[in-house]
């Protein structure tokens, strides 16, 4: 069963979601996306915006704040993981970053300190085995495995009343 990117993006926030993480943002393919990070360091004579960059998932609990990139396959996932490395060791980008979310939680009605906050890496991608052997070279990510309890998906049926529970097996692992 291949997943495609929206299946493996869905189901990892409905797996986060069930964890009671408040969703700040979800990114799904193909979407505008919720608002995107601009690169401060452009060429100020370009009156366009290059490099601006959105996690496609963004979720916290009251004890951390978990960003994560999604990909249908393992190997496309590395350079995301080097994205938000990148982005959130860059002070300016990763400061308003946290202003952004910071609003976004006032909008839901939650207070959160984001400095306060443990702040995670994520990579959601279709199960492998060994999968912490494929992400050795990295330190503190957490890879989202995700597997399709069926031979037959289509992921045209997705709605609100099915459990993904029932559909994708989600394994969280820590390296």
């Amino acid at each position: 069963m291949i997943l495609t990117e929206y299946d493996i993006s869905y189901a990892v926030k409905e797996y986060l979601y069930d964890k009671k993480y408040t969703i700040i943002t979800w990114n799904p393919p193909g979407s505008q996306g919720t608002f995107t990070i601009p690169n401060p360091d452009k060429d100020p004579t370009y009156k366009g915006q290059t490099g601006s960059e959105s996690p496609d998932l963004i979720a916290f609990n009251f004890e951390e704040i978990v960003f994560v990139e999604a990909k249908d396959s393992i190997s496309k996932s590395y350079s995301d993981i080097e994205k938000l490395i990148k982005l959130l060791s860059n002070n300016k980008r990763r400061e308003l970053l946290f202003k952004i979310c910071t609003k976004q939680m006032e909008a839901l009605e939650h207070k959160i300190d984001l400095e306060k906050l443990k702040i995670k890496i994520g990579v959601a991608v279709p199960y492998a085995e060994d999968i912490k052997k494929l992400y050795n070279k990295y330190k503190n990510i957490t890879i989202y495995s995700v597997k399709c309890n069926f031979q037959e998906w289509d992921n045209k049926i997705i709605d609100a009343g099915i459990n993904m529970k029932d559909i994708f097996k989600i394994q969280e692992e820590v390296i």
